[in-house]
Parts: C-alpha cells; structure tokens; sequence
C-alpha cells in the first residue's frame, strides 16, 4: 500500500511560499525606498545646478573676456581687474558659495594660469591663489582635463556633484568668451551642499519605517488568504503531478480530493486527462520524429548538391585576368530556387547569368536545376541572350503543370571590345559602375521564362571600360524585410555600392550582405539571396614586379551644382589602389570642391556650360605617387589666383568677404597654376598623395 503524502513538509510550498512573498516585500520596500531616495537625489541636484548655473553666469557678468585673454598672456592686473575681484568676493559672500575662480589652461592641458580665484573663509578652509598663478595639471586624473576640454574646447558647462561626509559641494564651470567669440578661459563657480546628509538620512529612515509597517500588515493578511484558498489545493496537485512524471503517466488517485469548480480543480482534472493523452502523444511524437530525422538527411544532402552545381572557383580563369568575379547564393530554406552561372563561349565570349525562380524550397530548387542547365546547353551555341531565352522558354513551358516560372538576367561579354549584349526576362535591374557614376542599368523587362510560349525577348548593349563593374542580384536583396515590415530597397542598395569601387567583387559582396542583416536584424530571412559582381580590368603587363600607373582619364560634365557628387566619384576613381589618408582626402575634396562651385556659379552665370576635368596619377620610381587635376571651362575669363590672400589674423567680421576658398585651395595642394588659352580658362592642381 502507498504511503499518504505529507501536506506540511517544512521544505513544501506551504512554507516557502509566505517566505518567498516576504522576501519579496522585503525587497519591494528597499528597492521603493532607493528607487524614490533617486528620484529625490535628482530634483536636489537640479536645484543645486540651477542655482549654480544662476550665480555662474551672474559672476562671469562681472568679468571682461578681453581682458582675461590679456591677462593670460602677461598683461599686469589694473583697475579693472581689482573692480572685476571685489564684485566677485561680495558674489561669494553673499551666496555662501566656497569659491568663485577664473583660470585659463594652456593649449596642451598642462598647466593652467589663475586669473581670479575668491575663498568664503566662513564655508571652507582655504587660500586665495594669486593672480597670475600658474598651476600644473598633470596631478590631475584624466576625467578631470576632459571635463576642462569640455568647456574649453567645446564651450559645453560642466557639472560636477561631490559628495562627502559633510555633505558634499558642486562645481558649476562654464566658458569664458571674448568679444570675438572665442573661448578663453574657464570660470567656476563651488558650493556647498551642507544640507545633504541631514534630507537624505531623514528621508530614508521615514519611508523604509512606514514601508516595513505596511509590509508586514500585508504579509500576514495575505498568508491566511493564500493558504486556504491555494496553497494546500496547490500542494496536493504539485505531489500528484510529480507522481504522474515518475510513473510514466500513471496516477495515485489524490487529485479526486480536490472539489469544486476553482481554477485548482480545473486543473486537477486536466492532469488526469494528461494522464490518457499522454500514452497516445508518446507514440505519435516518436514516429514523427524518426520520419523528420529522415528528412532532414535528405534535405542535407539535396543542399550539397546545389551548392556543388553552381560554380564555387574564384577568381575562375588564370589565362583571363581580365575577368574579376565573384559570386554567392544564400537560400531561405535548405534549398532554394536562386541561381547563376557564368562560362566562357569561346576564348573572346564570356557569359554571366543569374536567376531567381517562384516559390521556395524542393519544387524550386528543381525547377532551378533544369532551368540552369538548359540556359548553359544553349548558351555555349548562341551569341545573343534573348535568342537564348527564347529558346530555353519553350523548353521549360513544356509539361510545367506546377506552374513554376523563372525571372533571368543574363550577358554576353566581349571581352576584346568590352561590348555587353544583354537581355532581362522580368528580372530585377543589375547596378553598373561606368564613367565614374554609380546607377542602375535599367530597360524595359521582358515576361520571365516559362510563363507563356512563343515569347519574343529583346537584346540591349552596354559598353564596358576597363575598372567598369556590374552587380547582378535577384530580389531577395532589394525585398529583405526587417522587424518593421520594411523593405531593404533599391535606394538602400544603391547607397551601399556607391564609394566602394576600391573593394574587390568578393569584399564588395561581403559589405552588401553585412548591410542588407544590419537593417534586417533579428527577423528571419525571408527569400533567397543571390548577388554577383563581375569588375573589368585592363590588361596591362607588370614590369620589375609593379603594376602600371593608370592613364589620365577626362570627363565632360554640365557645370551644375546637381553633379558635384558625379566629379567627387571620378576624381577618387583614380586614386591608387592602396589608398591614401584621411587628411589627403579631406583636402583634395575641398581643393576640388572650391573650383568646381566656381565654375558651376561664375564662368557661364547666367547661362549654364561644360566644365572638362582630367585627373590621373604619376608614379616615378623612389617617389610616392601625385595625382594631376586639370579644370576647363569656355566661361568668362577668370583667374582666382590673382586675388590677394585674406588676412587670416583678423576675424570673421574684420575680414572682406571671399577668397578663402581659393587661399586654401593654395594651401592644401602642392601647385596650383592657371592659364587662359584657345578660350578657356584653364586650372591645373598638383598633389602628393603620400
């Protein structure tokens, strides 16, 4: 016979249940008490920095911007600055501050010179620093000279709370200005918060009093409800629940004591029903996961063999160095109907084609298989893509019951003359890099393949330059979808190419799919992602083991201010593969910048012209290599040269308007000249990149 359950276990719920709602009281009145002794902690530390920030501004009324940079640079204290003193001294009495000081650090933060420096005797124990003192920061910890450049620097106040046995003191500093605006010292202001420690002792000791009476009144009201009406039903569910688990569904008969119609007994008879169920879904649970293993193995290996048919070999051609690739397709499931292919015709035909099919896993991946096999059978045969398509379109509406179809893009590059023969069967529009612009190669789609017979497809071309590039991808890029139902776009995508052409096609892909999961985030992939990148090169001969330093390339554009993006991309087109700093970079765009807006606002006003611009990069031996920039424009003569430098010792107001464009254009490159021949003005630029 079995033995009856004990009901008043010491470690069962009976007992720790009221314990755990104690000490969680518990934790509630300490966590109330610190969390609302925070909130008053805030508004007491916004008082404080009000008032502060009230007598900071005040004091640094009395004081003369001017006067305290003259101050700083050796200039002896005088009338003023006794009158400035005094006012400040009266300040501190009377507000009952510690300190009132004015010190102006050094450009490197390493000493700092006091200007005026006020003590309360009354409040702190201290010495007046004198006038002129200089004192060193380095004792200083790093926070502290950061908080110094925050206002120095900056010009954004700083906020400090200390607090100490005694109550503690804040210091307020703000930027000290000239009349010019310019930042030349640090005023701060120190007070004490004496008052501190007496609010927040009696604030604490009130509301943990008052919390602790409270919690205790609603402990005991809540134990003797709660072990009446749920704990001891509770208890006898818990032990029969236990025994159900131990005895592989099998019950001892407790749970016929629990009556009624509470949510306990509700429950009390829906273990028993487990009870029954349980046997039935042990069964079923274990033949639906045998055949899901199963299945699993299968899909494994289907993914494989995708993964093998599409070509994994980059870059693919040694004797073709011309053709830079590379190539990937990432499907939603384990399978997907997502697929390219390239492969050359013959030694001067190279063909690229990416494919996306309807629907998703199995039924799409092979429908893909036939699809890539009959576009490669007939491509090897043909030269022209929509010839191509229109014959493997019949073959793929034959016996298509599924109603499968397939969008395609595909190419056929000549890789002697750089011709692109291309044809789009409803697929989405490739990006080309071409003529230093970044853009979708968009034209008129025709039906995707397998959607009726007898379809006609059209050819288009395209002509490519050596460094041109073309991004072929299907719609799982544009269509990704994040968390708030947001599409990844084509903008998105395009934005994400541009200024990217110095990557390889492989770093190119791998930056477009770290974008397209950054916006993605955490929600699922939604389609296959496939994405190709095909870049040509020149064929050039390397000699001595270096490359070739690339020719000067010229472009013609209108001098409008819409294309001053379109000049700014083909000027660093041609910087050298390896680079150049940040700081070359920043002054090139300003260099190119400066001429480039005058031309588009000056040279043709009120009409608008051309502008040719030649860029190219020189490379001797021993030497860093030195881009050349060249401007014309057929406008009114003009030389910005012949203007005089602006006296940058004065300010902004003092100074004339103007030419301090051109004088850092001057600056910033290593020679700039100009000339006016055959009619055009002519600007030529020279700069190191090293």
């Amino acid at each position: 016979m079995k033995a009856p359950t004990k009901l008043f276990n010491p470690s069962s719920l009976i007992i720790r249940l009221p314990l755990y709602i104690f000490i969680f009281c518990a934790i509630l009145c300490v966590a109330n008490g610190l969390i609302g002794y925070r909130v008053f902690k805030t508004l007491f530390e916004e008082q404080y920095q009000t008032i502060t920030q009230q007598i900071a501004y005040t004091a640094l009324s009395y004081i003369d911007g001017d006067r305290v940079e003259s101050y700083a640079a050796g200039a002896p204290a005088d009338d003023a600055w006794t009158e400035s003193d005094q006012k400040l001294n009266v300040l501190t009495q009377t507000a009952e501050l510690a300190y009132i000081y004015v010190t102006v650090p050094d450009s490197s933060f390493e000493n700092r010179i006091y200007i005026y420096d006020t003590v309360h005797p009354a409040v702190v124990n201290g010495k007046v620093i004198p006038f002129g003192h200089v004192s060193s920061l380095k004792k200083h910890d790093a926070d502290y000279i950061a908080n110094l450049k925050q206002v120095m620097l900056d010009g954004q106040p700083y906020i400090k709370f200390a607090y100490t046995k005694t109550g503690g003191h804040v210091t307020t500093s703000i930027p000290v200005k000239a009349g010019s605006g310019k930042i030349v010292g640090i005023m701060s202001v120190v007070k004490p918060m004496s008052e501190a420690n007496a609010l927040k002792d009696r604030y604490l000791k009130t509301t943990f009093i008052l919390s602790a009476i409270l919690t205790v009144l609603f402990i005991l009201i809540y134990i003797l409800v709660l072990n009446r009406q749920l704990l001891r039903p509770l208890v006898l569910v818990t032990r029969e629940t236990a025994d159900f688990a131990r005895h592989k569904g099998e019950l001892s008969g407790l749970l016929t004591k629990v009556k009624g119609k509470s949510e306990i007994a509700i429950l009390a008879r829906a273990v028993e029903q487990m009870s029954v169920d349980m046997h039935q879904y042990i069964n079923e649970l274990t033949h639906t996961t045998a055949e899901k293993e199963r299945l699993s193995a299968e899909l494994d290996v289907a993914t494989q063999i995708q993964a093998n048919m599409l070509p994994r070999i980059f870059p693919p051609y040694e004797d073709h160095p011309e053709i830079v690739l590379f190539a990937s397709m990432a499907p939603a499931k384990e399978v997907g109907g997502d697929f390219y292919d390239f492969f050359m015709i013959d030694n001067d035909h190279f063909a690229v084609v990416v494919g996306d099919v309807s629907g998703k896993g199995v039924p799409a991946a092979l429908f893909m298989v036939v699809a890539k096999t009959l576009l490669k059978n007939v491509g090897l045969q043909e030269r022209s893509p929509a010839r191509i398509f229109e014959q493997v379109n019949e073959q793929l509406c034959e016996g298509n019951d599924a109603g499968l179809f397939v969008t395609c893009w595909m190419g056929i590059l000549t890789l002697s003359t750089g011709e692109l023969l291309f044809a789009n069967a409803g697929h989405t529009s490739p990006v080309v890099y071409h003529g230093g612009k970044v853009e979708y190669l968009t034209v008129k789609p025709n039906l995707m393949l397998a959607g009726m017979q007898g379809m006609k497809y059209k050819d288009h071309q395209f002509s490519m330059n050596p460094g041109d590039r073309i991004f072929i991808y299907t719609d799982g890029v544009t269509e990704a979808t994040n968390a708030k139902n947001e599409l990844y776009g084509e903008e998105r995508l395009l934005a994400s190419i541009t200024n990217k052409q110095h990557l390889s096609p492989r770093e190119m892909l791998a930056e477009v799919r770290s974008d397209v999961d950054r916006f993605v985030g955490d929600a699922p992939q939604f389609d296959d992602i496939t994405m190709l990148e095909l870049a040509l090169k020149a064929k050039t001969e390397a000699e001595d083991g270096d490359k070739a330093s690339p020719a000067v390339q010229t472009r013609i554009f209108d001098a409008t201010d819409e294309n001053m993006e379109a000049v700014s991309e083909f000027i660093r087109s041609m910087l050298p593969a390896e680079g150049c700093s940040r700081d070359i970079l920043n002054k090139l765009d300003l260099a190119i910048e400066e001429i480039y807006i005058n031309i588009a606002h000056y040279a043709y006003k009120p009409e608008t012209g051309k502008v040719e611009i030649s860029c190219g990069v020189l490379r001797q031996d021993g030497q860093p290599p030195r881009m050349t920039l060249c401007f014309k424009d057929k406008g009114k003569p003009f030389n910005p040269l012949a203007r005089e430098d602006p006296d940058i010792t004065l300010s902004a107001e003092e100074r004339d308007i103007g030419g301090l464009g051109i004088f850092l254009t001057k600056k910033f490159m290593d020679s700039v000249s100009y000339a006016y021949e055959d009619g055009q003005n002519i600007l030529s630029m020279e700069k190191s990149l090293a």
